[in-house]
């Protein structure tokens, strides 16, 4: 069980580092909720929809995959529901520990909710428009 839950999140990692919306989307539930903070007392939240198109507006990630790694730190299952705790190095510039809840929804791992931290680093600022 574990595997189908490190499988989604290694799908999850690689969508975000080859910037693709579609590869991200097939590790979430179309229902998914991102929460987390970036680096000031303000929450961030959006449904997964919304963190899509963030992923789509990227920067290249020639520009910063050089630097990046991960780690999933633990991963806890209980039945069709589990925990993963991933950290992240160098993703756009910035260090994150993500906690992912995830469901095994017909045979298939899918992230559920993902909370986040920013624990270093700085996020490029968006482009305008």
């Amino acid at each position: 069980m574990k595997d189908g839950v490190q499988a989604a999140v290694e799908n999850y990692v690689k969508g975000v580092s080859e910037n693709d919306p579609e590869i991200v989307a097939s590790a979430f539930r179309e229902d998914a909720y991102l929460w987390g903070f970036l680096g000031d007392t303000e929450v961030v939240a959006m449904p997964v929809s919304e963190f899509l198109k963030v992923v789509s507006k990227a920067p290249d990630p020639s520009q910063w995959i050089a630097d990046y790694t991960h780690r999933i730190r633990s991963i806890e299952v209980s039945g069709d529901t589990a925990i993963a705790v991933l950290e992240e190095s160098g993703y756009l510039g910035a260090d994150f520990t993500n906690y992912f809840t995830l469901v095994n929804q017909g045979g298939q791992w899918k992230i559920a909710s993902k909370t986040f931290n920013l624990t270093g680093g700085t996020l490029p600022v968006p482009p305008e428009g």
